[in-house]
């Protein structure tokens, strides 16, 4: 599978506020501004230089909270911006690997598989033109498709 780079990485937080302003002192730079991601029932935030996304559960029953049931604090999801995202998905299915969401936001695709095969963390895989996934998803209405 051809990877262009590591896009970010997520870490799982309790304390959205408190972590980004202890990461921000640490990197010596300020994340960026929080947003609610309501169709997952999270509360995000990413650090503009270093790729790094925050993320608090903001509603117990929603895609967010079930993918981190039984986690603890910290990384867990890495993303990796693909040219051809149908083809990766193709891959990662040919290895056993099992989709867990697929998202299209504007011209932003993502696909989520299930921790199960890939030693406890959740490889996204994104698809976007441009070096900025914020404005390739800028404008665009969110169409999501959920796997068992």
């Amino acid at each position: 599978m051809k990877v262009e780079k590591i896009d970010h990485v997520h870490a799982y937080v309790e304390d959205l506020d408190g972590a980004a302003q202890l990461f921000g002192a640490l990197f010596g730079s300020e994340f960026g501004p929080a947003f609610e991601a309501t169709v997952v029932g999270c509360k995000n935030c990413m650090h503009p230089r270093l790729k790094m996304e925050l993320m608090e559960i903001t509603d117990p029953n929603g895609l967010a909270a079930k993918a981190m049931a039984d986690r603890k604090e910290g990384y867990i999801w890495i993303s990796l911006k693909v040219p051809n995202i149908k083809e990766a998905i193709a891959e990662m299915e040919s290895r056993g690997m099992k989709l867990w969401h697929y998202y299209e936001i504007g011209k932003m695709k993502e696909a989520d598989f299930k921790p199960d095969k890939t030693f406890g963390m959740i490889i996204e895989l994104c698809e976007y033109p441009g070096d900025d996934p914020m404005l390739a998803a800028m404008g665009g209405e969110l169409v999501m498709r959920a796997y068992d």
